[in-house]
């Protein structure tokens, strides 16, 4: 269930009680629950900005964690690696009201100037997977029982290519009839990872002919406000998955879809989203080549662009067996576990 879409089909209420509902199971975090209850548009009262920010707080504490969980006991065999199931990744504002932002070549240029392995590692030190696509590694299987990242990865080329980067971004400003650029790019305040990661694009980026990059931090309450009113040139979000199946990253980009905040519009790519979603639902293989495809799509358009796949760090003691480790809903199930004398 992909909330922020709920308020389209249902009512406010109804979607706030599959939603307490999630969070009560402990299936979503709490940082994930407060975002998602303000994209609902429920009244501000409901969430106070003290709420939010602990729930910030809360969780910077696992990224830290995390961080020293790696860096304290790297060569530890009860060190283990999971996968996160979120994506960090950038939103163009194509709405028109940028300039240069609804030319593809444009787009393509930066998503090419985009060094997703210097990100990875100056945010979590290598830890963080580099992402082939929204969807990624360790959520999803295909109709075969292979990842669905690695299937998906064979038909999308996220790669960084600053030499290719420069030639389309030229053509690409040439066509728009610019000979310079300025794009600010936003993100929260509120999170550690978000300098790191803007500083590395700023870098980047700033080697394309003609382009000036600035950088923007504001408090999460006004990332959120401006994503929803298209305040904004490029945006640096996240989603994590609420279900183990690529639709939940996917049906975000849908023409009009309450997540897009870039206003992105494909009809190929909707009707896609709409067959994986209804008619080809039940059919594994039909709904994985709806969704590799779709994937396909949104690298093709350079629609939006993936920048980080995050990782979780955990120490896990050998003794204890039985743990199960989930990458979508509750991470941990503990229903089957026990203590080996060995």
């Amino acid at each position: 269930i992909n909330f922020k879409n709920l308020g389209s089909s249902l009512n406010t209420s109804h979607a706030q009680e599959i939603l307490d509902d999630k969070f009560a199971r402990a299936e979503i975090s709490e940082v994930e629950y407060l975002k998602r209850k303000r994209a609902l548009n429920l009244k501000a009262s409901e969430i106070s900005d003290s709420d939010i920010k602990n729930a910030e707080k809360d969780e910077e504490k696992n990224v830290r964690s995390t961080r020293s969980n790696r860096n304290s006991n790297k060569n530890s065999k009860n060190l283990k690696i999971y996968n996160n199931s979120r994506t960090d990744y950038i939103e163009y504002n194509q709405t028109g009201k940028v300039k240069g932002l609804t030319n593809a070549k444009i787009r393509e240029a930066l998503n090419l100037a985009t060094d997703r392995k210097s990100i990875s590692q100056s945010v979590s030190e290598g830890l963080d997977g580099i992402p082939t696509g929204m969807t990624p590694a360790g959520l999803a299987k295909t109709a075969t029982g292979g990842d669905f990242a690695k299937a998906a990865a064979k038909a999308t080329a996220y790669a960084y290519n600053i030499k290719k980067a420069k030639k389309l971004f030229a053509e690409g400003m040439k066509e728009a009839g610019l000979k310079k650029l300025t794009l600010t790019v936003e993100a929260t305040s509120d999170s550690s990872t978000t300098k790191p990661t803007l500083d590395t694009i700023q870098q980047s980026w700033s080697e394309l002919p003609g382009l000036t990059v600035k950088e923007k931090y504001v408090p999460f309450k006004q990332r959120l406000q401006d994503a929803i009113n298209q305040n904004f040139d490029v945006l640096l979000t996240a989603w994590g998955a609420d279900y183990a199946e690529p639709l939940t990253f996917l049906n975000m980009f849908v023409t009009d879809g309450a997540n897009n905040d870039g206003k992105w519009s494909n009809k190929q790519y909707d009707t896609l989203i709409n067959n994986a979603s209804d008619k080809d639902a039940l059919s594994d293989t039909k709904r994985t080549a709806d969704e590799i495809k779709a994937e396909k799509t949104l690298y093709d358009d350079s629609a939006v662009n993936p920048v980080d796949w995050m990782n979780a760090a955990i120490l896990s003691n050998s003794k204890v067996k039985g743990v199960q480790y989930f990458s979508s809903g509750a991470p941990y199930y503990f229903w089957n576990a026990y203590r080996s004398k060995k």
